[in-house]
């Protein structure tokens, strides 16, 4: 239930909207801004009917319920249009997605939203001090905002961020998902590097008056905590090696037989279980549809098997994938 918490109206409003995602850089961009922009409460969503509690919490050794959740719409009002921001704290249940998504699209539709701005993270093999690379994808070829960013060819939007674009376009408000970049091993973290290239992007097409100082030292908080992990890594990286040559001669060679890279290096699979690599939602998501489209048009198989090997994961999904081409063998010779 959305409950309006100011008369205000606003003039076919611009909406950024986001709930957790990878990286939480949505969520990051979103309250961001309206820290920067002053934005006033514009809304409240009571979410508590559209989530099921899968923990408790606990403080001092005595355990409480989940405390009653909600979520607050900002607004803005700005020189060249109005803008609304929400930065979701929580994602409904799966069973409950299209209701939910429904509620705020029709809410949306009460506001005369002229657009609708969502965002999602692309893991990659970027390091953290790279400039992350931006993507870009619209509901329709007739929006013209943000041209100067690549087109993303083929992806999949995680969660509401996704669902509420897809309805959008059904109601004939104009949504548009800017990707960006984030290295493989920081998923489970905010990363506001990731962050300051939106942001940038934003304030030069919306004239956002943001001053990031605070961006800033957030980056390089950010930073140092990857330092800090990626040192813990070397040290056992090291001892890792060392290991290795302490063992036999023999036994050394038979370990060198199994290992995909120079004896200096370390394999994907070695690095994977030192530190305990899980391959995130998103490209989990990503191989099955390409699984999906494989077995329906064996020309994706190529796409597919350069995913795999991506992320280091083709052993696993070999099985499954020789079956496509014996399956596709099959209805050629019954063809």
């Amino acid at each position: 239930m959305i409950i309006q918490k100011s008369k205000i109206k606003l003039k076919q409003p611009i909406v950024f909207y986001s709930w957790p995602s990878i990286g939480m850089i949505g969520n990051y961009v979103i309250n961001y801004l309206i820290s920067q922009l002053q934005a006033s409460v514009l809304a409240e969503i009571e979410i508590e009917e559209y989530i099921v509690p899968q923990s408790s919490i606990i403080e001092k050794g005595i355990i409480y319920s989940t405390p009653y959740i909600s979520d607050k719409i900002f607004y803005s009002r700005q020189k060249h249009s109005d803008f609304v921001f929400i930065a979701a704290t929580y994602e409904p249940a799966s069973f409950h997605f299209l209701k939910f998504t429904q509620e705020i699209i029709n809410f949306f539709q009460q506001l005369q939203a002229s657009l609708i701005i969502t965002f999602s993270a692309l893991p990659s093999y970027i390091l953290h001090t790279d400039y992350p690379k931006l993507y870009i994808a619209r509901t329709s070829n007739d929006i013209k905002l943000f041209n100067e960013i690549e087109i993303l060819n083929f992806g999949s939007i995680e969660g509401t961020n996704g669902v509420l674009l897809a309805l959008a376009k059904e109601s004939n408000i104009n949504g548009i998902c800017i990707f960006c970049e984030i290295p493989f091993y920081t998923t489970e973290m905010v990363n506001p590097q990731a962050a300051f290239s939106i942001l940038k992007v934003l304030k030069d097409i919306f004239l956002f008056e943001v001053d990031f100082t605070k961006l800033y030292e957030d980056i390089k908080i950010f930073d140092e905590k990857i330092k800090n992990i990626l040192t813990d890594i070397n040290k056992k990286t090291q001892r890792f090696f060392k290991q290795l040559n302490m063992d036999t001669k023999q036994n050394f060679l038979k370990r060198k037989q199994n290992l995909t890279e120079e004896t200096s290096g370390i394999t994907f699979e070695e690095l994977k279980k030192q530190i305990k690599f899980s391959l995130p939602q998103s490209a989990k998501n990503r191989i099955n549809e390409l699984f999906k489209l494989a077995s329906e048009n064996i020309k994706y198989a190529k796409q597919l098997k350069e995913e795999l090997d991506k992320w280091g994961v083709y052993k696993e999904y070999e099985d499954k994938f020789l079956l496509l081409f014996l399956k596709n063998k099959k209805q050629d010779m019954e063809e």
